[in-house]
């Protein structure tokens, strides 16, 4: 029986020592694993992320409105204009017609002519204004993201935010394809709402608008 035990006994030893070995093993990749999740949770609370809704900012920036509704203004007076210029080269493309000037004479072509080249530099200045006022609004609109982005650079510097993400807060219309289409494609699917940082950008720059002359335009 003796002789048995001894036999025995460095069989059972060496298995104690294998569990030991094992448990030793699982507690070190357990550290490992909480070690490695407590770093991953510092950079993620490091790494703030704040949304904002530009094109709700642009409706609420009472500046870009003002003039923006100017640029509107002015074009809908030039249209008027251009249409009345039109009506009045058509009324004396008739006149001449019932003139009693036979056609294919030099006076008749000459009246025809002035009227076409009338038409014709009518036709460039309308282009040539449209295309100001496109740049204009284009320049509208560039100045006012400049300065929008400014403020939310500055907001996320004094918050300690790493990145902001664009988004629409409008409310999905389900019968509207196009409307289900820019929220399907949308870059947020979900947010708590302490991540908005809207309002905050739009007091902002409301703010700064209010301090500038009426007559004035966005500082760059």
């Amino acid at each position: 029986m003796d002789f048995r035990n001894r036999i025995e006994y460095p069989s059972r030893q060496q298995g104690v020592l294998k569990v030991k070995i094992k448990r030793r093993i699982a507690t070190f990749l357990t550290v490992i694993a909480v070690t490695v999740l407590m770093n991953l949770s510092t950079v993620s609370a490091q790494q703030k992320v704040a949304i904002v809704d530009i094109g709700l900012i642009f409706k609420s920036h009472v500046n870009f409105e003002r003039q923006l509704n100017g640029l509107k203004t002015e074009a809908e007076a030039f249209k008027t204009r251009s249409m009345q210029a039109q009506q009045s080269l058509m009324e004396k493309a008739q006149l001449l017609q019932t003139s009693g000037i036979k056609p294919g004479t030099i006076e008749f072509k000459n009246e025809e002519t002035s009227i076409a080249q009338e038409s014709a530099a009518m036709e460039v200045d309308q282009k040539d204004t449209m295309r100001a006022l496109m740049q204009r609004e284009a320049q509208l609109h560039f100045r006012t993201y400049q300065a929008v982005n400014q403020e939310v650079k500055q907001y996320c510097d004094r918050n300690g935010i790493q990145l902001v993400l664009k988004y629409d807060s409008s409310k999905i219309d389900s019968g509207n394809p196009r409307s289900v289409m820019q929220k399907v494609n949308g870059n947020v699917i979900y947010h708590v709402p302490q991540n908005d940082i809207t309002d905050q950008i739009i007091a902002r720059v409301n703010q700064l608008a209010t301090a500038q002359p009426p007559s004035g335009t966005l500082q760059k």
